[in-house]
């Protein structure tokens, strides 16, 4: 069990520092999409840095993690984790949409960002950040799943 545990714990942060960097490449991305020079956002670099990689990256992988707990919950096992299956998947494609419908009605809502005018729309809502969680979420799983964490012992005894 202390074993299974450990596989555990690894694959959570495998799938969570993937999202992170996942993330901090579509946030970069798709920033231009969004209109810096309205506040609250300012076109700043001193700003935008840490606003990208501080707290808009940071919490997306936060949210892929909650994706985690939400299939874990469901699955009532951490088990699915070493072989996802392809409901695990459209659990955090919904989860993903889900979160960002919610997520970016409230930001609009409360003007905490604007698109400029090249941001694709559906609904009102951008379509970049509409799919963002659901793809980084679901991209951080499959490669997670597909890379093998090594032991250092593993790589000393191999030589």
């Amino acid at each position: 069990m202390k074993e299974d545990m450990k596989i555990y714990i690894r694959m959570i942060l495998k799938i969570v520092i993937f999202g992170f960097f996942f993330n901090l490449l579509w946030e970069v991305l798709h920033s231009m999409l969004y209109d810096w020079n309205k506040s609250p956002l300012i076109n700043d670099i001193y700003v935008y840095i840490p606003r990208i990689t501080g707290f808009a990256s940071a919490l997306d992988s936060l949210w892929i993690f909650t994706f985690i707990v939400w299939t874990s919950l469901m699955k009532r096992s951490l088990s699915w984790l070493k072989k996802p299956e392809v409901m695990d998947y459209v659990v955090f494609i919904v989860a993903g949409i889900i979160y960002a419908i919610f997520f970016e009605w409230m930001a609009l809502m409360l003007d905490l960002w604007s698109y400029n005018e090249y941001m694709p729309l559906v609904f009102g809502i951008g379509l970049t950040p509409l799919i963002q969680l659901a793809l980084t979420g679901v991209i951080s799983l499959f490669f997670a799943s597909k890379l093998k964490w090594v032991e250092k012992s593993e790589i000393i005894s191999t030589r």
